[in-house]
């Protein structure tokens, strides 16, 4: 799509446009991957792929889940009791109507939800084995092995839930990108070191390592997840070359130094003012010396070399500030641009959902143009 439009602007406007440069993937979208990645090992291994439904669980599909260790058991147990409403009825005497979560082949969070619930539940489910074992679940039982390894999954699988959750909000912007793949890679790498030679947990975490390296990498095409690292004035250079490799540093300055050229004014030479000539008088020397001009001073780079500042909401609302726009007049527009972007599209997504409570039945004669001006005021006001 990004090509598409590349091409159309060429074309009918002789506007280049880079496609690649200007493409911000959702962190949300990414995280899924990397966690599905996580949770199935393989990007084609799909045991849903032909779902049939939770009332039409054919041998094949349980053996499938049966293979995949104490994650496809409890998977198995979970559908084995919704698709009967007597096995339902009796779980939940023997649960104190407590249900089960089911997960679902579209959002990786509902695993977790599966798995947080079953470990609230374990007796219930243990239970369930020791008074009622039945054919078609028989070799679902879960072991005490089988349980610690589902905890270690559910402890995993609730860090990317928080970072997710964190990165959804509506205040979230692209400076918090990177920090958050930082973050997640941190967690696969430790686990990839603890569980070196656990044959469950090991391709586990090699194969959402993976996943997530490769999204990571994917962001050295864009200047602009620099940018905003680098345009959060409590961050500036510091998180990274703190955090990362002096090559990476050194290749992220020239492309933020590519980006600021974009902003950058022209700037044009100063005429020079005549210095009165050198006297005898030590003080006269003195004063005459600071009557030089000062040269123009760049603004990203008086920015950079500043001190770096604290106590303020969010870095695009520091921007915003009368000082800011004073003093960095086209950095501050530089940054408004890039620290407007959201981490990701969960709250673009909010905001084009709640346009069906602006157009209501006595208002649908509202042209496209007069939607997206109310829906832009709600969101720069506030207005849910």
């Amino acid at each position: 799509m990004m090509r598409s439009l590349s091409l159309g602007l060429l074309r009918r406007y002789d506007i280049q446009y880079d496609p690649k440069v200007h493409r911000l993937r959702c962190q949300g979208h990414i995280i899924n991957l990397a966690a599905k990645a996580f949770l199935f090992v393989t990007d084609n291994e799909k045991l849903e792929l032909d779902d049939p439904g939770v009332h039409n669980v054919t041998l094949k599909h349980i053996e499938a889940w049966r293979n995949k260790g104490p994650l496809g058991k409890i998977h198995n147990f979970v559908v084995f009791i919704q698709r009967s409403v007597q096995r339902s009825q009796k779980f939940l005497t023997i649960s104190h109507n407590r249900k089960l979560a089911r997960d679902n082949d579209t959002r990786w969070s509902s695993w977790y939800n599966m798995l947080r619930v079953a470990l609230n539940l374990r007796d219930a489910i243990d239970g369930y084995f020791n008074k009622w074992m039945e054919l078609d679940c028989a070799g679902d039982e879960l072991s005490s092995e089988d349980w610690i390894i589902l905890e270690k999954i559910k402890s995993f699988l609730e860090k990317l839930k928080m970072t997710t959750k964190a990165l959804e909000s509506s205040f979230a912007t692209l400076d918090n990108v990177l920090l958050a793949m930082d973050f997640v890679l941190a967690q696969f790498e430790a686990g990839k070191e603890a569980y070196i030679d656990d044959p469950i947990m090991a391709p586990m975490y090699n194969s959402g390592w993976a996943k997530l390296d490769k999204y990571y990498r994917l962001t050295d095409e864009s200047p602009a997840y620099v940018a905003a690292i680098v345009l959060h004035p409590s961050h500036k250079w510091h998180y990274i070359q703190e955090n990362w490799k002096k090559e990476w540093a050194e290749s992220s300055k020239k492309l933020m130094e590519t980006l600021w050229n974009d902003y950058k004014p022209v700037e044009s030479p100063l005429p020079l003012c005549e210095v009165p000539s050198t006297t005898t008088n030590e003080f006269l020397d003195w004063r005459n010396k600071h009557l030089q001009p000062s040269l123009v001073t760049d603004e990203y780079e008086r920015y950079c070399n500043s001190e770096r500042v604290y106590g303020f909401t969010s870095a695009l609302a520091w921007w915003l500030e009368k000082t800011q726009q004073k003093n960095y007049p086209n950095l501050s527009k530089m940054a408004v641009d890039i620290l407007s972007i959201p981490a990701m599209s969960a709250e673009p997504e909010r905001l084009f959902s709640g346009a069906k409570i602006t157009i209501t039945d006595r208002r649908n004669r509202l042209g496209s143009d007069v939607v997206e001006a109310l829906e832009c005021l709600k969101s720069w006001f506030g207005i849910q």
